[in-house]
This record gives structure tokens, sequence and C-alpha cells, in this order.
């Protein structure tokens, strides 16, 4: 007895009838009607009885039947058990980032995911101020992060690599008085409109861009509507350098990057970070190397 076999008898039972037994699995009602007979054969023993009324499982085809309907559950239970071990058991890359890198994994991960159909990603955004406390309470991989080599010294258990030096920017569209510039100063942007991503560094952009609270006309962590209102409008986003570089409302000049400068440009230090104990697994060092050539 195969296990085709199984589920034609038990259909057979249910429906009382090889006909719409054999609809259900897309085959004619003679070739079921063959494979029914051969398994009486191979038994020994009569499963049906066959009528102009329907078809009635024998006293000997109700214990078969009984039998294949155990069978087919524990196989179906032992194929649930093997399908969650080994979505359990598939590699694992958890990753938290600031949303500085959101556009650039989110472009990595389309290819990355082709080539790396074993692994399983999980990527949160958050606030960077937040990055370092939460990626020590929720063992995550690896994690993206803004800072200052000194903020970083400070942590314990915590292992962390350069990634980027960049520098802050704004982003703005052609209807912005700053679309024709190479740079602003901060004291330029003083009285400037401001849309802001909610997961940002708020109070560090304040210290830095001396920008006026009064002048925020919409924070929101819909990035794409903050873009649009910049393409649309004279508001401007505070940005770093490399976060939609290669994002074609860039590309073909409906936004336009322009660096923050005094006397020189406000610069500021990328790092990637990992628990020191943990160090990185290989699922991790793929995607780190994947991500500094899109860098």
């Amino acid at each position: 007895m195969n296990f085709e076999q199984m589920e034609y008898i038990i259909t057979i039972a249910n429906e009382k009838s090889i006909t719409k037994a054999a609809e259900k699995f897309f085959i004619s009602p003679s070739g079921m009607s063959q494979s029914i007979t051969q398994l009486e054969n191979e038994l020994g023993i009569k499963i049906f009885n066959r009528s102009k009324v329907g078809v009635t499982p024998t006293f000997e085809g109700k214990i078969v039947i009984s039998k294949a309907m155990i069978l087919l559950k524990t196989i179906k239970d032992l194929n649930k058990e093997i399908d969650i071990y080994k979505s359990n058991n598939k590699s694992q890359l958890k990753i938290l980032t600031a949303p500085t890198f959101s556009y650039l994994i989110q472009e990595l991960l389309v290819k990355f995911n082709m080539d790396h159909k074993d692994i399983s990603i999980e990527i949160v955004e958050q606030n960077p101020v937040n990055i370092i406390q939460d990626f020590n309470k929720h063992n995550y991989d690896i994690a993206f992060i803004s800072a200052t080599i000194d903020e970083l010294k400070k942590e314990r258990n915590i292992k962390f690599e350069h990634l980027h030096r960049g520098h802050i920017c704004i982003a703005v569209g052609k209807k912005s008085p700053f679309y024709s510039m190479d740079y602003v100063a901060p004291r330029d942007l003083i009285h400037a409109k401001t849309v802001v991503y909610k997961n940002s560094d708020y109070k560090r952009l304040l210290k830095i861009a001396k920008m006026d609270p009064k002048n925020i006309v919409l924070t929101s962590n819909r990035i794409n509507l903050l873009f649009e209102l910049v393409k649309e409008s004279q508001t401007i986003l505070y940005l770093h350098d490399f976060t939609i570089k290669n994002r074609p409302m860039v590309l073909n000049g409906d936004i336009k990057i322009v660096p923050l400068k005094e006397e020189n440009l406000f610069e500021i230090d990328f790092w990637l970070i990992y628990l020191e104990k943990k160090g990185l697994t290989p699922e991790a060092r793929e995607f780190i190397k994947e991500l500094k050539n899109s860098i």
C-alpha cells in the first residue's frame, strides 16, 4: 500500500463514490478503480462493495481504511515537525539599524535573499540613541549606527568596526532656494521649513544643525511621504550623504543632496557593532561585505 492508495481509499469512503473521489484528484474513475483493485489484490481482501447505488467499505475494508487514516495523520504530523525543525534551524541574521542605513539595506536585501535563500533575516529600525541599549537586550547579530569613537569605547562587551565617514546634508526639491547651492551653512537654514523622520537622532540634529523646532512642519515615520513633501515644496529634510544617493529621485534630479558646511563639512562616522562574546557569524560577515560594497 502506498501513500497515494491510502488517500484514495479514505476519499472514496468519505464520498461513497469512486467518480466523486476521482474528481478530487483530477484523475479518471477507471484509473482510480484500477489502483484500488491492485491494492485489493495485493492485500488479498476486498476493500469496497461496489453497486449501482454507491460504494461502501467491507468489514475488512473498514479496518484497512481506519489504519490508513492513522498512518496518513502520522505522516502529516511528521512532515509538519520536520518543517518546523528546518524553520527553527534555518540560518538566521538579526540586524538592528539606524534609519540612515534603511534604504541601502532594502536595496541589498533583494540580491542577498536571492543568493542566500537558506538565511532568514530579521531587520529592526531604531533611533540611534537606543540602538546600543536594545542591541544588548535582544541578541541581535549586528547593528549599524552613527556615533563617535568615544561613545563606543564607553560600552562594554561590544566590538565595533568603522564602515564609512560621511557628512550631514539636506535633501531639497527644485522649488527650494537651496537647490542651486553646492553646500549650505547652518545659519542659512535658520528659517527653513523642515520635515523630520521620526526615528532620527533628533537631539543631535538640533545641536549640529542649530535647527529651530518651530520650523518643523511634519514629523513622520513614513519616509516616502517626507520625500514627496521635499520634492513638491520648499521644505528640507536632514539626512546623511549616502542615505539615498542611488535612488531614482536623486539620480533624475527631483531631489538634490546638499552638504552642510561651515569651515568644513559636518562629518559623522558610521559603525558596525557586534557582541564581543558572540562574534560574527558567517552569514553576518557575508552581509557586511555586500553592504560595504554598496556604501
